[in-house]
């Protein structure tokens, strides 16, 4: 892969992922809102339309343009510790987001429309509260890049020598 096209991959990822931070962090708040009490019929048809609007499209981007990045350079999915662990969680945290999060605040919505209160406010917390500090580390990990090699390279050129 060339350069500018690289640079220009690597912008759409890191532009992907701390807007995905963005949009779990105002989930959060709205969560934490709706948990101490705040007008249901406002933060939980919010909260959703984040979750839906934002949230999914922005961590399928992150997690595509995180997996092309490793599969168009040098650093591979495999090759080092950081980029691996940065993979699964990110792609847990996009399996989550779009198996738990998105649908419970969906629910959550549906009740405040209906003229509830959801029963499981701090439940909203703690998911988006889990997103936010999955992706702190995931942003810390591609920063300072830790741990190295995931094997030696003896071993990825047919084993030690004798």
């Amino acid at each position: 892969m060339s350069p500018p096209w690289r640079k220009a991959l690597r912008i759409v990822h890191v532009v992907a992922s701390l807007g995905l931070l963005g949009a779990d962090a105002a989930v959060l708040a709205l969560a934490v809102a709706g948990w101490q009490g705040s007008n249901p019929l406002t933060v939980y048809p919010a909260g959703y339309m984040l979750g839906e609007f934002l949230v999914l499209p922005l961590a399928l981007l992150a997690l595509s343009t995180g997996v092309a990045l490793g599969l168009l350079t040098p650093w591979g999915l495999l090759r080092y510790w950081w980029v691996l662990i940065s993979l699964v969680f990110t792609a847990g945290g996009t399996l989550l987001a779009v198996f738990v999060l998105v649908p419970t605040l969906s629910a959550a919505a549906g009740v405040a429309l209906a003229g509830g209160v959801p029963s499981d406010t701090y439940g909203l917390v703690e998911d988006s509260g889990g997103a936010s500090g999955v992706l702190l580390v995931t942003i810390l990990l591609s920063y300072y890049k830790p741990l190295g090699r995931t094997m030696p390279s003896s071993w990825r050129r047919g084993g030690p020598e004798r």
